[in-house]
Formats: C-alpha cells, structure tokens, sequence
C-alpha cells in the first residue's frame, strides 16, 4: 500500500489553541494533549477531507512545544507580535523551508514508509503514540506476519477514556463499562497506575485509558492517601484504642494518646496506594478530629460543666497571652 503526503498551508493558529492546553501547560499536559489529537486526527483513522491538514498542523505544534528551546523561542516571537506562520516558515525557529519534508518535518515527501524509514525517525510524538498508530505501517521487519498481523490489529484499536473509582483500584476488581451500547467488564488490578492504557476482554479492537477517580472519604496525594478519624472528647484527654478503617479492607487498632489534639496525623506506613510496578505502596495518614457531643443531655451539660471549671483555659498558653 501506498501512502502519499505533502505538507499542506502553515498553521496560521496559536500552537496553544491548537493542542487545546494553556500557556502554562506542562510538557506532560502537552504530550496527553498531542496523543488525543494525532490519534483522532490521523488520516489513515479520519477519512474527513481536512484530516491531513489538521494532523499535520498538529504535529506542527506539538514539534514546537515538546522542544524546551523552540517552546522559548515561539513564547518570545509571538509576544514581539509574531504570527505561527512566519514562525513555522523557519523566520524564528530556524526551521526547514516549506515543502522542504512531509508533515513529519521531513523524510515523507512520498513514497511507501517502511521500518527504520525516516517517517519513523522524524516522528515527533511519544513512541506509544507512533506505534498506536503506524504499528501496522512500518512493521515489515520487525517479527513477519505473525507480529504485522499483531501489530495492524494495535493500529486499528480506539482508545476510550474511563474513570474508575479509587475504591476499586485500592481493592483491585472489575469496572463495568459501556461501547456501542455493547457491556463490557475490565479487569482492575490492585494499585492500577493512573492513564494506564487498559484492554477490553472480549473487544479486540478498543483500548481504554484508565483515570483514577476520587473516594467518598479517602483523600490521594500521589501514593499516599489521608482521611479523617473522628474521636470524642473523653477519648482525646483520657486516651483510648479505637479501630480504623483501611483503605483496601479491614481495620487496624489505633493507640490514641491521652492529651490529642484535632488535626494530629497518624501514619501507618505501607497501607496507602497498592504497590504496583515495581513502586512501593504508599502511607496512610489518620487524620484525628475531636467531635463534640451533639445535643447534649442534662446530665452530660452539667457534668461537661463541672468539668471547664477544673481544668485549665486553654487560651492561657496561647502566644498572645504569653508576657
């Protein structure tokens, strides 16, 4: 088969608005901006008539912005007034000359791209994307049919995007989701890291990239996950044991000391996020929260009572009334 590409117009766009994501974006926001768009926008995927026009001016884009030095560059010619157009040209970047390559930045003016071919070497995307997308084009030597069948199959999957639960990635299980109206149940392992790129049992041709989600009372920071533990007022001055829960299931006896304060963190190491991927699991900090009696009785009002009486202001030891 026989692919033909020749660069179309400059983009005449802000690469920015191009891409989707803002000035600020990271290189990794930039990289997950770039994967959507050139999967969607590929014109061996999207038959539309612009589809080339866009892919390529989406590679254009994405060239400029994954590049540290270009990216400086591009922010300081566009501030001085300066259009993509002149800047794409090369006036800025020190970029090929129009028609000088394919919408790769080169090596594709024509012809049948085969492994190791230029096309290859000129890509300027994430290699997951490139073989997503070009795993069927360019695997003639790389494993016979066998692997060009696999890898033609890879090619054609679409990729959707999910969120599961942080419950059932902490736990491990199944997710059910929907495609073409058709339900299918994915296999969550335990520790799941968040994007990973997830098959479809029973769908050969879809892929989905897994988002983890948020908890109803657990909160994530990386792989360490906090949540609050509320204790009385008795348990915090006198002391107490208390059962809390764990993030995958079960509970651990927690030592209270007597004299704990609201927002005291207690960590219990190993118990947060799953180890997963040769990454180890994360900490679990119990976040102490001293809840007062609702509604109190007479005789807990009077007895709560004498109690402020006998002990000490705790404002006294407070830094504005320290002399």
């Amino acid at each position: 088969m026989r692919f033909l590409y020749s660069r179309p117009a400059m983009a005449s766009r802000d690469y920015y608005d191009i891409l989707g994501v803002g000035r600020s974006a990271s290189a990794d926001e930039v990289r997950r901006a770039h994967r959507k768009l050139a999967l969607q926008y590929h014109p061996d995927r999207n038959k539309a008539k612009d589809a080339q026009a866009k892919f390529a001016e989406i590679q254009q884009a994405y060239e400029v912005l994954s590049d540290d030095e270009k990216r400086k560059q591009y922010d300081e010619f566009v501030r001085l007034g300066g259009s993509p157009d002149a800047f794409g040209s090369g006036a800025a970047a020190g970029g090929a000359a129009p028609g000088a390559g394919g919408p790769f930045g080169g090596g594709w003016a024509g012809g049948t791209p085969g492994a190791g071919s230029a096309g290859s070497a000129n890509w300027s995307g994430d290699p997951q994307t490139f073989e997503s997308i070009f795993g069927d084009l360019f695997g003639g030597a790389r494993g016979g049919r066998a692997g060009r069948t696999q890898r033609a199959r890879a090619s054609e999957r679409m990729e959707y995007e999910v969120h599961v639960p942080l419950e059932t990635v902490l736990k491990g299980g199944k997710h059910a989701i929907a495609i073409e109206g058709q339900r299918f149940e994915l296999d969550i392992p335990a520790g799941l890291e968040d994007e990973t790129l997830v098959s479809v049992p029973g769908k050969l041709d879809a892929v989905v990239r897994v988002h983890v989600g948020d908890h109803a009372w657990i909160e994530r920071d990386e792989r360490d996950l906090s949540y609050d533990l509320p204790i009385s007022i008795v348990e915090a001055t006198l002391g107490a044991s208390v059962d809390a829960p764990l993030p995958a299931g079960g509970t651990v006896t927690l030592k209270i000391p007597a004299g704990t304060a609201s927002g005291k963190k207690i960590r219990i190491s190993g118990r947060g996020f799953p180890a997963s991927n040769g990454r180890p699991a994360g900490d679990l900090y119990v976040v102490v929260q001293i809840v007062p009696p609702k509604e109190p009785n007479a005789l807990t009002t009077q007895l709560l009572a004498e109690v402020g009486r006998a002990i000490e202001n705790p404002r006294a030891r407070a830094p504005w009334n320290r002399a």
